[in-house]
């Protein structure tokens, strides 16, 4: 299959970024249009869009290959992707905004602020589920990924989904004792959506647009897929190359986000730091709060954070995100304050890893 490459160098995204110096990334993107193409032919896969951050400006956008094979659309900086799991960090900057306000307790019992449903009772103790812990995936809550539905028609609530109307992700509840090891739960996601819902009094979706996307100036980011939204994104495509259906979440909190390149790289800039020294994220959260959401968190070997997985060989933060006919990957390098995102619109993970060891390969050989 012949690949298009579509290019915007950091010139073009003068409404992007900041006015001063854009960082070199010549060696990088010449190393990007020679392998990303032969790793989409590699593995037959449709397409990907990349986008680079330094400090606080978007630096560089490229794509390859397509968003729809059958009508060959490129991929814009404005094609929307579904992201999965990094809905989580969203979720979890959505939520220490309610600690910032004083409005919850990252230590406090869960149960207490949620007022339509609770962690149901269990053998292992339901006081030490807290927020602190639910971030962290050390709280004991059950269920990792959920399969979602093939239709907008089946969705319900959120409250629903926690009581196992989730296309068989099952009950949210309390399998092992709080603050003992980690465990992936994206259940514990769907309780801090209910959390968020029922202290805000208002939709998780709404809570989200106001106080996430709409101060990092993320104006294509929604968890509500609609057919408009459908109508702007890429095709997805599963693992064999064939277009596979949209898959809908009532667990937004956990996989709903669809975003595109762009937005997704101003969330990622949120933990680098402008040209004062500041995170840029701090027109969301204190960085008091912030230092302490991208620190390890205990019971998790030095891997996770409050929400971030830690990479410690390459001073990173990031998440990965997996649905049906998308993968993402988020990398923010701390101590080069430089960052990327990778949304790829298939089940091909091997394509965003590929991509990724490409990209760290280089970085590390110019900064050695």
């Amino acid at each position: 299959m012949i690949k298009s490459i579509l290019i915007i160098p950091a010139i073009v995204l003068a409404s992007f970024v900041a006015a001063d110096e854009v960082t070199d990334v010549s060696e990088l993107t010449r190393r990007l249009q020679d392998g990303v193409p032969k790793i989409l032919d590699k593995y037959n896969a449709p397409g990907v869009a990349l986008a680079f951050v330094n400090g606080n400006r978007i630096i560089e956008f490229r794509s390859y290959g397509f968003a729809d094979i059958a009508t060959e659309a490129e991929i814009t900086p404005s094609t929307m992707f579904n992201v999965g799991s990094i809905s989580k960090l969203i979720t979890a900057w959505g939520a220490m905004q309610l600690v910032a306000q004083g409005k919850v307790d990252l230590d406090a019992p869960i149960n207490q602020y949620l007022k339509r449903w609770q962690v149901p009772n269990s053998k292992f103790n339901v006081k030490k589920v807290t927020l602190r812990n639910i971030l962290s995936h050390t709280s004991g809550l059950s269920l990792g990924p959920y399969v979602g539905w093939d239709s907008r028609e089946k969705l319900s609530s959120i409250v629903d989904s926690l009581n196992g109307d989730n296309n068989g992700a099952g009950l949210v509840e309390l399998i092992h004792e709080p603050d003992t090891k980690w465990s992936y739960s994206g259940g514990g996601y769907s309780v801090v959506q209910l959390l968020i819902e029922d202290v805000s009094g208002m939709a998780f979706e709404d809570y989200i647009q106001q106080n996430v996307f709409e101060p990092l100036n993320m104006r294509d980011s929604t968890f509500n897929i609609t057919k408009k939204v459908m109508n702007k994104s890429a095709t997805p495509y599963d693992e064999t190359g064939k277009v596979t259906g949209m898959v809908y979440f009532n667990e937004k909190a956990a996989a709903g986000l669809h975003t595109t390149p762009i937005d997704l790289a101003r969330f990622n800039m949120a933990v680098l730091r402008d040209n004062e020294g500041h995170y840029n994220g701090v027109n969301i959260l204190p960085e008091k709060l912030i230092e302490l959401m991208i620190k390890p968190a205990l019971n998790t070997n030095g891997r996770w954070s409050m929400s971030y997985v830690v990479d410690a060989e390459n001073n990173s933060l990031g998440f990965a995100g997996f649905n049906r006919g998308w993968v993402s990957l988020s990398r923010s390098i701390t101590d080069l304050n430089f960052g990327y995102v990778i949304l790829n619109n298939s089940s091909i993970g091997a394509v965003n890893n590929e991509i990724d060891s490409l990209i760290l390969s280089t970085v590390k050989q110019k900064h050695n």
